[in-house]
């Protein structure tokens, strides 16, 4: 269910002409999920920048799993995976790591989302904008 709402979300994204995309996942702090969720992305969007953020239980301000990953086309134009995770969860008390192309951490409590998506695409943005 989730990936079929992921793989329309990607197709919008490429449609519109997007290098960069951050989606509040369905997920829970499933990382196996998470893995699905990456390789559906790939599949469909190879060079799609990409960050996914799942929370425990909906709306519950607990803890929120973050994944991202960022093929080498959008890499070169100055966007790291492990950068923009870190600066993502540092905003939320989250720790994580990574490489470069992906990288993967989690947030012991979140109770706002929606900032956390804001500060995903913030820096995403500023990240392409400075290359």
């Amino acid at each position: 269910k989730v990936l079929n709402t992921v793989t329309a979300d990607v197709e919008e994204a490429l449609a519109a002409g997007k290098k960069t995309l951050v989606l509040n996942l369905d997920i829970g702090a499933d990382s196996k999920a998470s893995q699905k969720v990456i390789k559906a992305v790939q599949k469909i969007a190879p060079e799609l920048a990409f960050m996914g953020i799942s929370e425990e239980e909906v709306g519950s301000g607990g803890k929120i799993l973050c994944f991202t990953i960022v093929p080498a086309s959008v890499q070169e134009s100055g966007l790291k995976a492990n950068e923009w995770l870190k600066d993502v969860l540092d905003s939320v008390g989250g720790r994580g790591g990574g490489k470069p192309g992906n990288a993967q951490g989690q947030a012991p409590n979140c109770s706002d989302v929606d900032a956390v998506i804001a500060k995903a695409e913030s820096f995403v943005n500023d990240a392409i904008a400075v290359a």
